[in-house]
Parts: C-alpha cells; sequence; structure tokens
C-alpha cells in the first residue's frame, strides 16, 4: 500500500474519484486551516449518545489515524467536547470527522486537534450506548471502512476505500500534474 502523499488535497481527492466519497457539506471544518490526511478508524453513536468514544482508546488506534464518527446526523447533543478531545489527542489520533455537532468549540481548535463536524451545541450528551468503535459507519451518506483513507481541508471530507488507494493517488496526481501545467502555461 502506498504512503499517503503530502500534497494531497480534497480538491484532488474528489476529481480523482469522479466525486465519489465526499461527505455532504454540512459536515465542516471546525476552524479553517486544518487539513488531515489519514486512515479511518470508524465509531459509531446513538442519537443524543456518544457512549462509544469512551471506547476508542480500547482500539489502540496507531498514531496518525482519523476517527470517523457516525450515527449523530440527528443528534442535537455533542459527539464530544474538550475533555475528549485531549483523551484523543493523548491517544494520537491526527481528527476527527462527524456528522454531529461538538461541544467546547473554542478549546478543541485551541488543542489543534483538527475537527470536520455539523456545528456545534452546549448539549452534552448521554452515554448510555448502544454504539461501538470499529467495523464500518455511513457519515454524511458516505460508508467509511476502518482503514480507508481520509482527506480533509476546508473544502470539506473525502473518503477513499483502502482497496482503491493506490489506483487513487496515481489518478490525483494525473490530474495535479495537469493543473501545474495548465498553470503553468496561464502564466506564461
Amino acid at each position: 500500500m502506498s504512503d499517503l502523499p503530502d500534497w494531497l488535497a480534497t480538491t484532488l481527492a474528489s476529481d480523482a474519484t469522479g466525486g465519489e466519497g465526499v461527505l455532504d457539506p454540512l459536515v465542516r471544518a471546525l476552524r479553517q486551516g486544518q487539513r488531515v490526511v489519514g486512515r479511518a478508524l470508524v465509531a459509531a453513536v446513538g442519537r443524543d449518545d456518544n457512549a462509544a468514544m469512551r471506547d476508542v482508546a480500547a482500539a489502540s488506534p496507531a498514531p496518525g489515524t482519523v476517527l470517523v464518527v457516525g450515527g449523530a446526523a440527528q443528534s442535537r447533543t455533542a459527539v464530544m467536547g474538550d475533555l475528549v478531545a485531549r483523551e484523543l489527542l493523548g491517544l494520537g489520533i491526527a481528527g476527527v470527522v462527524t456528522d454531529g455537532p461538538v461541544r467546547d468549540s473554542a478549546e478543541i481548535a485551541a488543542l489543534g486537534l483538527p475537527v470536520w463536524c455539523r456545528g456545534a451545541t452546549p448539549a452534552a450528551s448521554r452515554k448510555d450506548g448502544p454504539g461501538r468503535v470499529g467495523g464500518s459507519v455511513v457519515v454524511a451518506g458516505v460508508l467509511v471502512h476502518d482503514g480507508d483513507v481520509v482527506v480533509a481541508d476546508d473544502d470539506g471530507v473525502v473518503i477513499w476505500p483502502a482497496a482503491r488507494v493506490d489506483e487513487l493517488v496515481a489518478a490525483a496526481d494525473a490530474k495535479r500534474r495537469k493543473d501545474e501545467e495548465r498553470l503553468a502555461a496561464l502564466d506564461r
């Protein structure tokens, strides 16, 4: 499997798939200037319940993992706040993508954990379950499996299936080179 290139942006990731794997634009960067490219670890939470967030540590995520949390699209309560964000940073989580809201948004931003979410709320979630970490989950209209590639920046979030990474990196690189040639021609 290829290493993920540092030049990869969501626009190139989207172009490589013809727009497949792009999350609904309601999921946006909590703070501008954030960018992450990494492998997914998925978690499923219930509406207004984030019990699964307590189980992320037991999954022993590899450093650089992007936590993708689904099941909160209808939630009015937070998937996480600053305490969970601190725990995730301590685990080496590189970023979080969720279809739900977060709380303590200023504190999360100050911690430097890149987060893409549906917005912010002051309301805390229940912790009754059910929920799980690992497997697959639908987030903002896209099915995500553990190990899929997450590309997220100011323009949104794109998911690449793990089985197609080499092919998609090649397609994104071809598009990048074509764009560079076009820019060079425009600058003449």
